[in-house]
C-alpha cells in the first residue's frame, strides 16, 4: 500500500536478502493488515459512571452504545462487526447491578464478548461506595480473561468529586494534597476490594482531563505490540506522551521485523539490523503519518465543523458536533465513496481552517458556513436525508477550496 515509501525492500537487498515478488507482496499484505486493524475496546461499568465523557475525552468519538442485549448474547461477532467504522470501536456494555434477571443476560454477554474485545476498561465513580454488583461480575466473568493475559484497567473516574473537593485546583487541573492522599487511599480500597494490584486503578477525571496522559501510557504498555499503533493513534494528541510514542514507534519497528522474519528466512542478525533501520526511520516520524496506518490528519490542526462550533462558543461534545460525528461513522463512512471522501477532509480542512483563521473577516466566514452549510446539514441529518447532508457538505469544501482562500489570499 504504501511500503516504497520507506525502502525496506532496498535495506533488505543491501544485507544481502534477496526478496522474491512473492515474498514482497506477502510482507505488504501482512503489515497493511495489522496497521489498518481495527481495536475493539469494551467500556463497563454502572449507569452514570462518565463512560460516555471518558471515551469522548481520550478519543474524542462517541461511545456504541449496546442496547438489543437478548440479540448480543445470541451472536456477540454481528455487534461487534456492526458497531462503529474503521479506526477503533467503543462498546459500551450495559451496567450490572439493575436487576437479577436482567444481570444474567448480562452476564452471557459479558461472557461471550470478552474474548473478542482487545482491551476492557471498568469504570467506576470516585465517590461510589456500593461495588458488591460490580465484584461479582468481574471475578465471575471478567477475571479469568485478565488471569489469561486480558488487558484490563479499573478507571477510577470523577476524583475531582473525591473529598475535600473544594481543594480541588481548577487552574492546574489537579488535586490538592489531602485530596491527593484521599483519591490514593481509594485506589488502595478499590484495589484491596478486587482483589488486584493498585497499580490496574487508574484515577481520572474525564471532565477536568485530569491523567488522562497516564490512562492511554498504561494502556499502550499493556496492548500487545501489533496492537498499540492502532489504538495510540486513535487517542486525542493531547494525551499521547513521548515516552508512549517512543514506545509505539518500537513496537512498530519489532513488527515489521517480525514480519519479515516470518516471510524471509534468514540471519537473526541480519533482521536486527533491519529493524534498526526501521527504528531510526519511523522515530522521525509523527505518529499520524506511520506508514501503512489510515490514522488522524497528519497536519495536526482544527475541523472544519469544530472550528466553526468554538466559533459559536460551543463545546468539543455539542450536539451539533456529535451528531455529524456520528452521521459520519455511522452513514458516510458506509458509502461506496464514503472513505475517499472523510479521508480528503481530514487532509484540506485543517490548511483551510488555517486560511480562515488567519483572515481579517473570519467571523464573517465562520457565520456564513454555519448559516449556508452546517445548519442545514444538521437539519437533513434529523430529517434522515443522509445524501443531501453529502452533497451539501461537499458543496461546502468546494467552496472554501476556490471562493474563499482566494478571498483571503
Amino acid at each position: 500500500m504504501m511500503l516504497k515509501q520507506v525502502d525496506f525492500f532496498e535495506e533488505l537487498e543491501s544485507k544481502g536478502i534477496s526478496i522474491s515478488h512473492e515474498q514482497r507482496k506477502a510482507i505488504e499484505n501482512k503489515l497493511n493488515e495489522i496497521m489498518d486493524y481495527e481495536p475493539k475496546i469494551g467500556i463497563f461499568g454502572k449507569t452514570g459512571v462518565g463512560k460516555s465523557s471518558l471515551c469522548n475525552s481520550l478519543f474524542g468519538k462517541d461511545i456504541c452504545p449496546i442496547s438489543d442485549v437478548e440479540a448480543c448474547t445470541r451472536n456477540p461477532q454481528e455487534v461487534i462487526v456492526g458497531l462503529g467504522q474503521k479506526g477503533l470501536k467503543l462498546l459500551d456494555v450495559p451496567g450490572v447491578g439493575e436487576s437479577s434477571e436482567r444481570d444474567k443476560e448480562y452476564s452471557q454477554l459479558y461472557a461471550k464478548l470478552m474474548p473478542e474485545l482487545d482491551l476492557v476498561l471498568w469504570v467506576i465513580k470516585a465517590d461510589d461506595r456500593a461495588l458488591t454488583s460490580d465484584e461479582v461480575f468481574y471475578k465471575s466473568v471478567v477475571k479469568p480473561h485478565v488471569d489469561e493475559g486480558k488487558p484490563f484497567f479499573f478507571v477510577l473516574n470523577q476524583v475531582d468529586k473525591i473529598e475535600p473537593f473544594r481543594e480541588w485546583d481548577e487552574d492546574k487541573s489537579e488535586p490538592g494534597p489531602k485530596q491527593f492522599q484521599n483519591i490514593h487511599r481509594k485506589i488502595e480500597d478499590v484495589a484491596t476490594f478486587f482483589g488486584i494490584t493498585a497499580s490496574r486503578v487508574i484515577p481520572v477525571s474525564a471532565n477536568e482531563k485530569y491523567n488522562l496522559t497516564k490512562l492511554v501510557d498504561e494502556i499502550v504498555f499493556a496492548l500487545p505490540k501489533e496492537k498499540k499503533l492502532t489504538v495510540f493513534r486513535e487517542v486525542e494528541e493531547e494525551h499521547q506522551s513521548q515516552v508512549a510514542q517512543g514506545h509505539v514507534k518500537r513496537s512498530v519497528a519489532e513488527v515489521i521485523g517480525d514480519t519479515i522474519v516470518s516471510v524471509v528466512e534468514t540471519a537473526g542478525r541480519v533482521v536486527e539490523k533491519v529493524v534498526d533501520r526501521a527504528i531510526d526511520f519511523i522515530e522521525k516520524l509523527p505518529i499520524p503519518r506511520l506508514p501503512w496506518g489510515r490514522g488522524k490528519s497528519s497536519s495536526g490542526g482544527c475541523y472544519i465543523t469544530t472550528a466553526t462550533m468554538q466559533f459559536l462558543n460551543k463545546p468539543d461534545d455539542c450536539y451539533e458536533l456529535n451528531t455529524l460525528r456520528k452521521y459520519r461513522d455511522n452513514w458516510l463512512a458506509n458509502q461506496s465513496d464514503g472513505i475517499e471522501l472523510i479521508n480528503k477532509y481530514y487532509e484540506i480542512a485543517p490548511k483551510l481552517v488555517d486560511i480562515i483563521d488567519s483572515s481579517s473577516n473570519k467571523d464573517e466566514i465562520y457565520n456564513q458556513i454555519w448559516v449556508n452549510y452546517i445548519s442545514k446539514c444538521l437539519k437533513f441529518i434529523e430529517n434522515k436525508q443522509y445524501s443531501a447532508c453529502k452533497e451539501l457538505y461537499i458543496e461546502m469544501v468546494h467552496h472554501l477550496e476556490s471562493e474563499v482562500t482566494s478571498v483571503v489570499a
